[in-house]
Order: C-alpha cells, then sequence, then structure tokens
C-alpha cells in the first residue's frame, strides 16, 4: 500500500474501533498496531500500512472501503508524464481511463505518485494497472521528440500537443466525460477546450497524482520510460543516467560520440560537453 494522509488514517482507526478492534502498543516508529480476529495492522509514523495474520484480507477489505468512500468514483481517464525534465531518454505521456469499478481495483493496488515509488515497485505495478484498467501511451524516443520540439519550439507546446493528440484517440472509444491532468503550463485547458464537448469536465491542477487515476497514469509512464531506457542501453552499449545529476551526466557526455546525441538526449537543453565539471 502508499503513504496515506493524517485524515485518512483517523478514519481509518475510527472505523476499526467500531469494528471492535484491539488496540495493542505499537513497535518503533509506528503509531498503531491494531489487530481485528487473526489480523493485524500496523500504522507507521509515515502514513504507510503494513497488513499481518491470517484474516489480512479481511483488514485490508475494511481499510479499501473507509479509502474509497471518500474518494471520486466518477468514470475519467487522468494523465501524467514521465521524462519532460530529464535531459536523456524519451519522454513518455500516459492517459488512463477508470470507471467506477476500475478506480476501485487501482485503490487495490495501493497506487500513489510514481516517484515515491522504487523503479522496481513501478515496473510490477504498471504490469498489474494495465491488467485492471484501459489506457494508452504515447512514447517519444529522443530522435523522435527532436524532430517534433524543432517544430514547436517549445516543451509545454509540444506536451500540449500530445496530449491532445493522445485523448482525442482515447476519447473516439471511451467517450470519457471527465479528464484529470497534473498542470504543467496554463495553456493545456484552453486546448483541449477546443477539440472536447463542452460539457467535458476538463481539471489540470497542481498535485493532480493525489488522484488514483492520475497516479496510475504516472506510474504507467515512468515504467515505460525506464523500459525504453534499458532498451537504449542495450542498443548502444552504454550506461545512462535516469536523472540530471552533473557528474553522471559528464561522464555520460565524455563516452558517448557527438553524433549520437540526438538519437539519445532532448538536444534543446543548453548542456555541452564540459559544462558539468
Amino acid at each position: 500500500m502508499g503513504r496515506f494522509k493524517e485524515t485518512e488514517i483517523e478514519k481509518i482507526v475510527e472505523k476499526l474501533k467500531q469494528c471492535g478492534a484491539v488496540f495493542e502498543p505499537p513497535p518503533k516508529h509506528a503509531s498503531y498496531r491494531i489487530r481485528l480476529g487473526d489480523g493485524i495492522l500496523t500504522i507507521y509514523s509515515s502514513g504507510s500500512l503494513v497488513y499481518g495474520g491470517k484474516d489480512k484480507e479481511r483488514l485490508k477489505n475494511i481499510v479499501m472501503k473507509v479509502l474509497s468512500s471518500s474518494i471520486d468514483k466518477t468514470p475519467r481517464v487522468g494523465c501524467d508524464e514521465a521524462g519532460k525534465g530529464e535531459y536523456v531518454g524519451p519522454l513518455v505521456v500516459s492517459a488512463v481511463f477508470a470507471d467506477e469499478f476500475g478506480i476501485d481495483k487501482l485503490l487495490r493496488l495501493g497506487v500513489k505518485d510514481s516517484k515515491k515509488l522504487s523503479d522496481k515497485k513501478v515496473l510490477e505495478l504498471s504490469e498489474k494497472i494495465r491488467e485492471k484498467v484501459n489506457g494508452k501511451v504515447k512514447i517519444l524516443m529522443p530522435k523522435s521528440y527532436n524532430i517534433l520540439y524543432s517544430k514547436f519550439k517549445n516543451l509545454n507546446k509540444l506536451l500540449d500537443y500530445v496530449y491532445c493528440e493522445l485523448l482525442k484517440d482515447l476519447y473516439r472509444k471511451f467517450k470519457f466525460k471527465k479528464v484529470v491532468i497534473d498542470k504543467y503550463d496554463n495553456t493545456l485547458e484552453s486546448e483541449l477546450r477546443k477539440i472536447f464537448p463542452k460539457n467535458m469536465d476538463i481539471v489540470v491542477v497542481n498535485r493532480a497524482e493525489d488522484d488514483p487515476v492520475v497516479a496510475a497514469a504516472s506510474i504507467v509512464a515512468r515504467a515505460e520510460r525506464l523500459r525504453r531506457m534499458e532498451l537504449l542501453e542495450k542498443k548502444y552499449g552504454i550506461s545512462l543516467p535516469k536523472g540530471n545529476k552533473p557528474e553522471e551526466i559528464d561522464t555520460f557526455l565524455n563516452n558517448v560520440p557527438e553524433e549520437l546525441l540526438p538519437e539519445l538526449v532532448k538536444t534543446h537543453f543548453n548542456i555541452k560537453r564540459g559544462d558539468q565539471g
């Protein structure tokens, strides 16, 4: 499961009290140790939940009912991207569609903002998300990205275009009435309103990853980027930096021929050989 907010934990604790749960002394770094039948729930100060015992599934079901009751179940598309700020590797944009039942499935998986998850967990969850809900992914490998960027000359305009095309494709299939996107500029909403019906509920907000459908899209996007980075490494026989740490970028640039860079990096980034030292 993910990390939960204090208000969510309060609701969980109150519900378990109503169910007759026994509250035992918590272990170190934990706020609660709660026993219900043969199930044990430990709630850590960080907001993490750990289940144990033979009745742990019963406890999970109770917790998920508490959480799902406070979450909007409107069928919707959630969107997010990975690789926007990274010099090396592809840009991946993901859109996930989930109806009421799909949202429940995502909650049971414990989806949360992919930035809070390890690479291993992201890859694992991505497969499960793809099994439970529908969606679409647009992958712009560096070569394609650079060609498209040369047309728009602006990253946000490029993203606006990709999101519009991706959502148009998804709309043809699912006719969704709501879309939630993590905000990166002030123009996307107006661009979307040009192409979708007037009654479309378009939500473009900061920290949209708090929405489980957006969190699912975030996980799928990051997982796909990880896979594509691995493919690039195998194809060219080099190690690629996952972020923008100066020392890693410097090592990378010192080991890659200049003519190969357009296949591996976003060339409009203001990074040159020797800049990182």
